[in-house]
């Protein structure tokens, strides 16, 4: 049973606000993958930051600006670093772009309630709707 029967028949949802539902719930995954994404970026730019740190940990006193410059590692090691931190800031900005876009949908259904649960039985059944939504995907309808 997809999403769309399971939540017409168990909830009363009308059409409109499945369409609604549905892409609020896509919005959310969306936003949770773009979560993670950022949580990796910024894991592997540590890494790189610490795989930094323990190489002049591991050079001690031997380093001088001349064995620097002429140190293959230390150009790779640089560019690894910027790469990782141009894509964890790419990340932050996929992040607050999925969840400007989520929060704008969410708010936008919290207003529209009147419309998309008209008839007095979709209204009453709305509660089990935002508590299963709540539960399963992590949307709150309950308030801004």
């Amino acid at each position: 049973m997809t999403l769309k029967q399971s939540l017409n028949k168990r909830y009363f949802v009308s059409d409109t606000g499945l369409v609604l539902i549905e892409t609020l719930i896509e919005r959310k995954m969306t936003e949770k993958m773009a979560e993670k994404v950022l949580q990796r970026a910024t894991i592997a730019t540590l890494l790189c930051l610490g795989l930094g740190v323990i190489y002049i940990l591991l050079q001690g006193t031997s380093i001088n600006f001349l064995t620097l410059i002429t140190n293959d590692f230390l150009y790779v090691y640089i560019g690894l670093f910027i790469i990782c931190s141009i894509i964890m800031k790419h990340a932050k900005k996929k992040l607050d772009k999925a969840e400007k876009e989520y929060e704008e949908l969410r708010s936008e259904v919290i207003d529209r309630q009147e419309q998309l649960w008209d008839t007095k039985e979709l209204w009453e059944k709305r509660h089990f709707l935002f508590t299963f939504l709540k539960e399963e995907y992590s949307v709150n309808l309950f308030h801004k």
